[in-house]
C-alpha cells in the first residue's frame, strides 16, 4: 500500500454460503434448499456450513427461461 492512498479491491467470492447464494441469485433460501435437493445445486467445502461454487450459481442463472 503506497504511503496515504488507500486500495480497494472488491471480487466475488470463490464459495457463497446459503444466504449469500440466495441474495446472488434473487432467491429465497427455501429455494436454494429446494434446488440443493433435486439436486440442481450441490454443496461443497466441510459440513459445518453449506457452501456453493459461483460457477455453479452462475450456470443455474443462466438455464433459468427467460419471461415472455
Amino acid at each position: 500500500m503506497t504511503a496515504g492512498i488507500a486500495v480497494r479491491i472488491e471480487f466475488a467470492p470463490a464459495l457463497f454460503t446459503r444466504e449469500l447464494a440466495a441474495y446472488y441469485l434473487s432467491c429465497s433460501l427455501r429455494d436454494i434448499d429446494d434446488l440443493r435437493a433435486k439436486g440442481e445445486l450441490i454443496p461443497v467445502g466441510d459440513t459445518k456450513r453449506v457452501k456453493f461454487r459461483k460457477s455453479d450459481l452462475d450456470r443455474h442463472a443462466e438455464n433459468l427461461a427467460e419471461r415472455s
